[in-house]
């Protein structure tokens, strides 16, 4: 296994301790370092972490270019699919934003939901992630993490956790959780924290080079998919992943709206309200990309975009058998901006 594959491995991911970071940027340091020699760029660079319940916030997005067997990569034209129109009106919306500023500020609530062990009611455990990356890539990328805890998921969970006693931990057979990395499970919160990372820039790495410049990616449907050259689930995901979680061009997030409403196996949901009770508009496609570690079964991937003001609001992984929302990311809040003030704190 190279050590792209590895790193593809751990995405989604939540963010890393500095430990982990450090021994993830080790292995990539080699991929990195030709390009650093070349001199520090002059736009702002492209980048994406995904977090673990479906977020974003510690690692690196791999364009394998590895076509599945036989499966044939998409050629390089885009057609118009019918069914997805509020796709075009939020290309529309982002193509006009302005990509101004220093930082690349997100927040971020992620979210996981699980059975308790009985299987009487479903659990969440959630936790906000709010990341900073600097436009410069030679300064830090600064995380706060907020633990929310676990909670029953909603009011008919929470009448049957109560008639269970109400307890605040849960013991599980780790054979038997389908991927649920504890064996105790505890309702309180975690401990905040604020941390940043040295030399970790996020780059989206597509044939084994980094790509350190905005301009490197293609600001039109046509070229994102030629650049992707995958099959279309593979080329679904990674426009996802753009749209969520990279800060790119405005252009380039407008070319990844239009890319999805032209690929097959994507399909209008209609009105949903998402993992935080928001209205939008959702696409739903069959994906094993988001899923949680462990978990048996077909999934389906729905996004859910705000078609008014473009923006995309979560990205939800869903059991296709029974409808449970395995894990989620919403986004709270993406932006560019002038300071980043976990800085100065």
């Amino acid at each position: 296994m190279d050590d792209y594959q590895a790193v593809r491995e751990l995405l989604p991911a939540p963010p890393l301790s500095p430990e982990v970071e450090r021994a993830g940027r080790e292995r990539l340091a080699a991929a990195f370092a030709q390009e650093r020699r070349r001199g520090r760029r002059a736009a702002r660079w492209s980048a994406l972490g995904l977090a673990l319940a479906g977020a974003a916030a510690a690692a690196v997005v791999v364009f394998t270019q590895t076509v599945p067997s036989g499966a044939p990569a998409t050629s390089g034209t885009v057609t118009q699919a019918d069914g997805k129109q509020f796709l075009l009106v939020a290309a529309a919306t982002v193509a006009a934003m302005p990509d101004e500023g220093t930082w690349w500020g997100s927040t971020e609530v992620h979210g996981r939901q699980f059975h308790e062990p009985g299987g009487r009611y479903v659990l969440q455990k959630s936790e906000t992630i709010e990341t900073w990356i600097p436009a410069d890539p030679e300064g830090l990328t600064w995380y706060r993490q907020t633990p929310h805890g676990v909670k029953p998921a909603t009011p008919q969970d929470e009448a049957a956790w109560r008639a269970d006693g109400s307890p605040t931990s849960w013991t599980y057979d780790r054979s038997r959780t389908g991927g649920l990395p504890e064996e105790v499970v505890r309702a309180e919160p975690g401990e905040r924290r604020t941390w940043s990372t040295e030399d970790w820039d996020f780059r989206i790495l597509t044939a084994g080079k980094p790509l350190t410049k905005m301009s490197d990616l293609p600001d039109t449907p046509e070229g994102l998919k030629r650049l992707f050259n995958a099959d279309d689930r593979t080329t679904i995901d990674t426009a996802a992943r753009l749209l969520f979680f990279a800060p790119v061009a405005s252009e380039t997030r407008a070319a990844a709206y239009r890319l999805l409403a032209s690929v097959p196996g994507v399909t209008a949901v209609g009105q949903v309200t998402d993992a935080l009770g928001r209205t939008g508009q959702a696409i739903e496609y069959t994906s094993s990309e988001f899923v949680p570690p462990g978990h048996a079964g077909t999934t389906m991937t729905r996004l859910v975009i705000d078609p008014v003001s473009g923006k995309p609001l979560s990205l939800e992984t869903r059991s296709a058998a029974d409808g449970l929302l395995l894990r989620y990311t919403a986004i709270q809040d993406s932006r560019w901006a002038a300071d980043n003030p976990l800085e100065k704190k």
